[in-house]
């Protein structure tokens, strides 16, 4: 005679789920729904802060001297990849540079493309001075030796084209030398030349009446500026108010350093961060007290199934384990089940999703996503254990002749 099968607990839980196909359905619903927002919103607000991260560390300036009417315009660029035109009269720079504490100072200088049939893009154009460089070449050079000859441009990640291909700008052609790797920030969509290749825009007379300036040589729109190492700090603070009133141009201006540059955008991203915590929460505190409350209801109607078992021998510790059983199986499968979906919708639309939220750098790898999703799965499943607790407490306070009186 073949000896009986044993049924354990965890394969009573599966049967159980099994049997409510519906019922088991609806509640992994609910915490799938939870998982993927907490996913979706803990993923969003990560790459956005690591773009600010990117973005402050690239800048590799102590003071950025910049119009005050163009700062928002620049810190667009910079993190976003917004095109923008904006220009002041490049001798500020030689003012700058004479400013006692300054140990080098170079210019940058943005020209803002159209999407229109003179441009191949819009894009952002960079020209620098390679002589004085201290911010964009090194990270240029990262990719090889480069020596950018007049005519010659390098192209961000981000941008549709191949080295030796030709970009055209304002009806003006420019040979692609080099594609740099992503940086996670604006520059993946710019494009950078030097001071002599901006130079044949000015020829250009598309780029002569679209460009706000209507000129291109001796004109800059920043000034990345190193000071000396050796000041204190008292000093190095009060060195941006001495940049400033160097540049006493007719325009105003501004010496940010990199964080208070990009204070802004990283003021942004807490509020957004803030909202996205305040959802989660709403979320996880609506998917508990579903749960409990579908729990609630099940058990309720499963008083006459836990009195048989109890007077053929199970222990309330063995009841309660059941219960807790199948919540385990519910929030762990819908949990992994969110992750998922939201995984694969966000790796579908990420081009979409990072235009409009205006995401410089989706980084949805398995290295940055795995953590998250780790933490999804285990919100889930305590979710899901204080739920049934909830439930299986109501439950082991009843007395075994009343659970099974009760549903006769």
């Amino acid at each position: 005679m073949a000896a009986d099968k044993k049924l354990r607990i965890p394969q009573m839980a599966v049967q159980n789920l099994r049997a409510k196909k519906f019922r088991t359905v609806f509640m992994m619903f609910f915490v799938l729904l939870m998982s993927a927002t907490f996913f979706f919103s803990t993923i969003l607000m990560e790459n956005m802060k690591a773009g600010i991260t990117n973005t402050t560390e690239r800048m590799g300036a102590d003071y950025i001297l910049v119009p005050k009417e163009g700062t928002e315009n620049i810190r667009e660029s910079l993190f976003a990849g917004v095109p923008c035109s904006v220009t002041f009269d490049r001798s500020v720079e030689e003012q700058v540079r004479a400013v006692k504490g300054v140990r080098r100072v170079s210019s940058q200088l943005y020209i803002a493309t159209l999407a229109a049939s003179c441009c191949d893009a819009a894009v952002q154009l960079i020209g620098f001075d390679p002589e004085t460089d201290f911010v964009v070449k090194p990270w240029i050079e990262k990719s090889g030796e480069l020596e950018l000859k007049t005519g010659e441009i390098v192209i961000g990640n981000d941008i549709i084209a191949q080295v030796g291909d030709t970009m055209k700008f304002y009806e003006v052609n420019f040979k692609v030398a080099a594609k740099l790797e992503k940086a996670g920030m604006g520059y993946d969509d710019s494009v950078f030349m030097t001071y002599d290749t901006a130079n044949l825009l000015k020829d250009s007379p598309v780029a002569k009446e679209k460009l706000p300036s209507g000129e291109i040589d001796g004109y800059a729109s920043m000034l990345m500026i190193d000071i000396s190492e050796d000041l204190e700090r008292k000093e190095a603070k009060m060195l941006g108010i001495d940049i400033q009133e160097a540049a006493g141009t007719g325009q105003a201006m501004h010496a940010y350093s990199a964080d208070d540059l990009m204070s802004g955008i990283a003021s942004q991203v807490r509020k957004l961060s803030g909202y996205g915590n305040v959802l989660t929460y709403i979320m996880v505190v609506s998917t508990a007290l579903a749960l409990i409350s579908i729990f609630a209801i099940t058990i309720n109607e499963r008083k006459y199934e836990f009195g048989v078992l109890y007077t053929l021998g199970a222990s309330k510790k063995q009841i309660v384990s059941i219960i807790l059983s199948e919540a385990l199986l519910i929030s762990f499968a819908g949990g992994i089940l969110g992750v998922l979906v939201s995984y694969y919708l966000v790796m579908t639309f990420k081009n979409f999703i990072s235009v409009k939220l205006g995401i410089p750098y989706l980084d949805i790898s398995v290295r940055q996503a795995a953590p998250v999703a780790g933490l999804c799965i285990v919100i889930a499943a305590v979710t899901g254990i204080i739920a049934a607790v909830c439930s299986a407490y109501r439950m082991s306070r009843s007395e075994i002749y009343c659970l099974i009186r009760e549903c006769e």
